[in-house]
């Protein structure tokens, strides 16, 4: 696998990964802009994603979900928080490698639950069997990032320090 070039990180993960705490730490620690995908699909929308879900259901939702993923390849120096299922599908895990650095952040499967709390505002949160099958699931695309760093017991400012230290052994040139 060929380094990327641009100056782009994909955080991916599953739901309370903390790819959007640490995103926001990670790209403070490199004074570049930070975008939340699921933001980023809301404001474009103007509704909530789980009123994207309720009115057009996962496909219409995954669909603005690439749309937006294209349009972020094309900014320099930024830190992206995608969605815990973004980089499931073929071609938005391709273009995230294509683009820049992909990085998994891992969290076991109970501290995902903690972190979530009920799970409100997560359209694909279901009963505990829902999301431990949802959870191995992802796991194996999840696997395809170039870095993995693990979360748990680890607060989000020593995560974005571990993720940067790790991008810089595996060849990332800071600018």
């Amino acid at each position: 696998m060929s380094l990327p070039v641009s100056e782009q990180i994909y955080l991916v993960g599953f739901m309370g990964a903390g790819k959007t705490t640490v995103g926001a730490e990670l790209a403070a620690l490199l004074g570049w802009r930070f975008v939340d995908l699921d933001e980023a699909i809301c404001l474009r929308a103007g509704k909530s994603i789980p009123e994207i879900f309720r009115e057009g259901g996962e496909p219409v939702f995954r669909r603005s979900e690439r749309e937006v993923l294209i349009s972020l390849t094309s900014l320099p120096k930024v830190v992206v928080a995608t969605g815990g299922g973004t980089y499931v599908a073929d071609e938005n895990r391709n273009l995230v490698e294509a683009a820049g650095w992909s990085v998994w952040l891992q969290v076991g499967l109970s501290e995902a639950m903690r972190r979530c709390g009920g799970g409100i505002g997560r359209p694909l949160w279901g009963s505990r069997t829902d999301i431990e099958a949802l959870y191995r699931h992802r796991q194996e695309f999840y696997r395809c990032a170039r870095i993995q760093v693990d979360t748990e017991e680890t607060p989000p400012p020593r995560v974005a320090a571990r993720v940067m230290e790790v991008l810089l052994a595996k060849g990332f040139i800071r600018s």
